[in-house]
């Protein structure tokens, strides 16, 4: 744990705390802004027809900031010295995280990530993370690589899941399409899926909804021990 902390602590002036639902203007899905008045955003709501179930981010990522830096190096950067020291901050911050929310996430008995065409990302961090990497499979194939593409016949399942609870890891979220048909072609080979857990909840600061969430956000502290589902922030009947 203490080791946890040491590692994060280049990211813990970027790490923002993730607001609580249900509230007026946060999406109750993936605790994004909602735009005033509504109660799920636009891409969740267009993700109804599969029933989308609720993420839970470790934290906001904001374009261009430093987690969404390490969310894009620790995969691309042209370094391998890069990659490996952003995995590990990554993989301390998500053992931190696995460790104070058990109760928020959920049992399970298996864990796998949402893949690409090309690779299964997020894989080497999980593999850093001994609670993680004992239960860890590949359990999904992806046929395409659209990220836009709400569709679960986009995954294939290997073996049987029936019965099985499979603990859904991806490493970002911006518009959930991957990541909700994933889900569904987990629910439809017969498993429950428990999370979903994002480390980052992708956030647009340019956006006028997202720039007064973030206002908002970001004079507060994140902290390890508080999760969406727990103690996320709350403000009250209205948000903006």
């Amino acid at each position: 744990m203490i080791e946890a902390r040491r590692l994060i602590l280049p990211l813990a002036e970027a790490l923002i705390p993730v607001p609580a639902q249900p509230q007026a203007g946060i999406c109750s899905i993936c605790h994004s802004s909602a735009g005033p008045g509504y109660s799920v955003c636009a891409g969740c709501h267009s993700a109804a027809r599969i029933s989308p179930p609720e993420i839970l981010p470790v934290t906001l990522s904001v374009h261009g900031g430093l987690v969404h830096d390490h969310l894009w190096g620790y995969k691309e950067s042209s370094n391998p010295k890069v990659r490996s020291r952003m995995a590990l901050r990554l993989a301390a911050l998500l053992a931190l995280f696995i460790d104070h929310h058990a109760h928020c996430i959920g049992a399970w008995d298996s864990v796998t990530c949402v893949p690409s065409a090309q690779r299964v990302a997020l894989e080497p961090v999980v593999k850093l993370v001994p609670s993680l990497a004992a239960h860890h499979q590949r359990l999904l194939q992806a046929r395409t690589d659209s990220r836009r593409s709400l569709d679960p016949a986009q995954f294939t399942v290997k073996g049987s899941l029936q019965g099985r609870t499979v603990l859904l890891l991806d490493d970002t979220f911006t518009s959930g399409a991957k990541l909700f048909s994933a889900a569904a072609s987990l629910r439809n080979s017969g498993a429950t899926v428990a999370g979903p857990v994002v480390i980052g909840r992708h956030i647009q600061r340019s956006w006028p909804d997202s720039s007064e969430l973030l206002t908002w956000l970001e004079k507060r502290p994140w902290d390890a021990t508080r999760c969406a589902r727990c103690a996320g922030e709350h403000r009250g009947e209205t948000l903006f």
